[in-house]
């Protein structure tokens, strides 16, 4: 990928606003409420990991890391940081629609609407790449990535400053092709340092899950099904949201 995701450090700081230790404990909470009760999970898999903003947390909790990414930018960048926080981790770079990891992992999540795909094949091919790479009874969370707006128009922008830094952010989406449920994202990104202003723009087209779909695909393959939570929240379940109100709905799915 190109535009702001060749450059970590800028994206680190577009996407600080997260609360990792709540998300992380999110994922904890769904680990003891669904996952497999003999078999407490002791690895992670990132999909999509970037610059890995959750390995520090995972690895003080005491889980073994695993970032996949498909650029060579975020892999590299997390290498670095695992070596400057002496964790021992693994980083792939891997496309998420085909891979194969050197050992099960018997927890994974996928972060911010990151599930980039452009077929229903290639969400199939996903999952049974995550279901060979996953233990029996192991729980899969992805963050967004899921259309409950019914493939309509969307626009946010953002802005976030760390030290002399300032990333301001903006993603707007497009329906391009209603059959194939395909829609345009457009990003554009202004970092400003002492050294002066830099403008970022890229474009991907990728395709929507509607939440039906979704589920009638997951019947070809090694998941169940468990729910969906809005906001990291077991409290919220999206059925119990007015419609317009979610946030950041996250599927939880269960390794057969």
């Amino acid at each position: 990928m190109a535009g702001l995701y060749a450059h970590p450090d800028y994206y680190e700081i577009a996407f600080d606003f997260r609360d990792v230790a709540a998300e992380v404990g999110f994922f904890e909470a769904c680990i003891d409420r669904f996952g497999e009760r003999s078999n407490r999970p002791n690895s992670v898999l990132e999909i999509a990991c970037g610059p890995s903003p959750y390995l520090l947390e995972f690895d003080a909790r005491g889980y073994e890391f695993t970032g996949l990414d498909n650029s060579s930018e975020m892999i590299s960048h997390s290498i670095e940081k695992a070596r400057e926080h002496d964790i021992e981790a693994t980083f792939l770079r891997r496309d998420m629609a085909d891979f194969v990891l050197p050992s099960d992992v018997n927890f994974a999540f996928c972060a911010l609407g990151s599930l980039y795909l452009d077929s229903n094949e290639a969400l199939l091919s996903h999952l049974d790449s995550m279901a060979d790479a996953m233990t029996p009874g192991a729980l899969y969370c992805i963050d967004g990535s899921i259309d409950f707006a019914g493939g309509t128009s969307s626009q946010s922008e953002w802005e976030t400053t760390r030290g002399d830094t300032t990333v301001r952010f903006g993603i707007e989406q497009e329906p391009i092709h209603t059959t194939k449920q395909l829609v345009r994202q457009t990003l554009t990104t202004r970092v400003e340092t002492p050294e002066g202003t830099r403008h970022f723009r890229e474009e991907y087209v990728r395709k929507t899950f509607a939440p039906q779909e979704f589920r009638m695909l997951l019947e070809r393959t090694e998941f169940d099904h468990v729910g969906w939570f809005d906001s990291f929240d077991l409290s919220t379940p999206v059925g119990d949201c007015e419609p317009g109100t979610l946030h950041r709905p996250v599927t939880v799915l269960r390794r057969r």
